[in-house]
């Protein structure tokens, strides 16, 4: 397994305003706030980190305003610091309080010293190098969920949804959800409804731009989905993603009963479940696969079956994530673009709705 030690080079905070989601008539965030900020970080670092404690009181931040409501504060550390996840800071009141009062979102991330210093890596302005990208697909890469389009075709939707928002929300074992909302699929025709949505799903917002500029900087990326596989390998193709992992739906050709090729409402016996579990697994195995380190891996998904991978990865993102989710992920932003990730990593990108 790809080790997760390593030595970190800067600290890294960038402060998301939330009124970049709004009309452009909202007033912009806060001025002045690097004290604030500075005074919050070195509270919330004092037991945990006492060594960033230090180093925020003697060393003033670099200071990259991206847009009118995006900014980046950059510390740089010593050369021997070690890399650890640093993203637990941000669910200490201090920091808590400093989200409130300034109405931010705060992303909290060590870079790691690059472990291919000459590849043509996405390394950034902010120096932080991400080397392998894997994303959840439905309500993440796509605005849609997916198995809730397909009930949409029997008319079940309502049953399968409420399922689908209780699984999200970590109220019942994924596994045991995904298998109850498949049973309630027996009849719906294939491969005609896989067309029909191929035709309907929306990408989300923002994830042409992100996946586009992760793989111009050389990075491996993949979808890993609890959704399935017909719909994740057209997204693989649609943005040009190396690697596809979903669910595996059971078939049946036309018989007596139904005269068309369906689904039976099992899943396929021979292929594994994407579990929580098995996202992470993933995650560490493509990682160990290409030879990327975990502290320069990043991923971003919304429920609660993508913790585990958002937990294990260097810059785990909950995006637009279910209130429990945000919770418990080690990051965690809202907004109306995927391509908002993008100032996390590259200095110079355009692609986010800054609203400035």
């Amino acid at each position: 397994m790809s080790s997760t030690t390593g030595l970190a080079t800067r600290l890294i905070v960038t402060s998301f305003a939330n009124s970049r989601t709004k009309p452009p008539t909202a007033a912009p965030p806060p001025q002045n706030s690097t004290k604030a900020l500075t005074d919050a970080l070195i509270e919330a670092a004092s037991t945990s980190h006492p060594s960033f404690s230090q180093i925020l009181q003697h060393t003033p931040p670099q200071i990259l305003h991206h847009t009118t409501h995006i900014t980046q504060y950059t510390w740089p550390l010593p050369s021997s610091h070690p890399w650890t996840p640093i993203s637990p800071l941000r669910h200490t009141p201090f920091i808590k309080s400093f989200e409130f009062v300034q109405d931010v979102e705060l992303i909290i991330d060590l870079s790691p010293t690059p472990s291919s210093p000459n590849s043509t890596t996405a390394t950034t302005q902010a120096g932080r190098p991400i080397r392998l990208a894997v994303f959840d697909m439905d309500s993440t890469l796509i605005t849609q969920e997916i198995i809730d389009e397909l009930a949409r075709s029997i008319n079940a939707t309502a049953a399968v949804s409420a399922i689908t928002s209780r699984a999200m929300n970590g109220e019942i074992d994924f596994a045991e959800s995904l298998r109850q909302r498949v049973g309630m699929l027996r009849g719906v025709r294939v491969p005609d409804v896989w067309e029909d949505l191929k035709r309907s799903i929306t990408i989300a917002p923002g994830a042409r731009e992100l996946i586009a500029a992760l793989k111009a900087g050389g990075c491996v990326t993949a979808v890993v989905s609890g959704g399935f596989i017909p719909m994740a390998e057209w997204l693989k193709e649609e943005l040009g993603l190396d690697y596809a992992v979903a669910n595996v739906l059971q078939t049946a050709p036309a018989d007596g009963e139904m005269g068309y090729e369906h689904l039976t409402g099992e899943l396929d016996p021979a292929a594994p479940i994407v579990t929580p579990e098995l996202k992470r697994t993933t995650l560490l195995e493509l990682a160990e696969r290409h030879g990327v380190p975990v502290a320069e891996t990043f991923c971003v998904g919304d429920g609660s079956n993508d913790l585990l991978m958002l937990q294990a990865a260097g810059v785990g993102v909950a995006w637009n994530a279910k209130a429990r989710v945000q919770e418990r992920a080690p990051m965690r932003l809202n907004g109306g673009t995927l391509a908002d990730l993008l100032f996390l990593f590259d200095g110079e990108a355009t692609g986010g709705g800054g609203g400035g």
